[in-house]
């Protein structure tokens, strides 16, 4: 029978169960990467991954649990729906994946457009957006989503002449104002020109990068997971 037993697939089922922990915890130092983001991230919707990914983690440790549950209790009914619930999840795993290779320009595009929708909002009676706007672009050493001419094209606030004060190196009342109507050269000297997306992206490469080999190697021990328990429920079902 091979791994067909049920000290393997109890096995598994604990990888299963550590992947889930590994998963919900790096998901959690994304969201809590800097509480200053929150208020940005949330208005912008750019949560809404690490969330996801954070609830099918802590479903994965669930089911990582009843499957050695299950795997020392033999039942045929339940080893099926199990190897039911894991093959679901796998699937939709897959196709998530598959997306987001696919398409990944316009996943992409759909969080920069959020966050630029959350950066339109700068200067409309949210001081606490606001101040969360002027603390990421300034520890992060950006402004504006695309780059800094996003203040002069894209968002109302300062009338196509003006930045953020989150945006200055030296950050004080009014130090970005009038900014476009200097040279290239005092803009670069006053100002972060960097778009925050990719200052965003590049401060969390790490998490995302573990969390993908995660991820991967999860997969690889769900397929095992099922294929074991479906063995050890044929063989359950056998000397019934």
């Amino acid at each position: 029978m091979g791994c067909i037993t049920k000290l393997g697939l109890f096995v598994l089922n604990f990888a299963i169960f550590a992947a889930g922990v590994a998963v919900v915890t790096l998901a959690s130092i994304i969201i809590n990467k800097d509480n200053s983001y929150g208020e940005l991230l949330v208005e912008s919707g750019v949560f809404t991954l690490p969330i996801i990914i954070l609830i099918a983690g802590l479903v994965i440790v669930i089911i990582g649990f009843l499957g050695c549950c299950g795997a020392m209790k033999e039942s045929s009914c339940m080893l099926k729906t199990y190897a039911a619930i894991v093959t679901v999840l796998l699937l939709g795993e897959i196709t998530l994946a598959i997306l987001l290779l696919i398409y990944p320009q316009k996943a992409e595009n759909l969080i920069k457009k959020e966050m630029l929708g959350a950066f339109k909002k700068y200067g409309a009676d949210d001081p606490s957006l606001d101040k969360t706007i002027d603390s990421i672009q300034h520890d992060l050493e950006c402004c504006g989503v695309n780059n800094y001419t996003d203040w002069k094209e894209e968002i109302p606030w300062g009338s196509g002449q003006n930045v953020s004060k989150g945006c200055c190196k030296e950050m004080e009342e009014d130090c970005g104002m009038n900014i476009f109507d200097k040279s290239p050269s005092q803009i670069e000297n006053t100002i972060y020109t960097q778009g925050c997306y990719e200052a965003l992206k590049e401060d969390l490469k790490s998490e995302t990068i573990a969390l993908g080999v995660v991820l991967f190697l999860m997969a690889i021990v769900q397929v095992m997971a099922v294929s074991c328990a479906c063995g050890l429920s044929r063989k359950s079902s056998h000397y019934a």
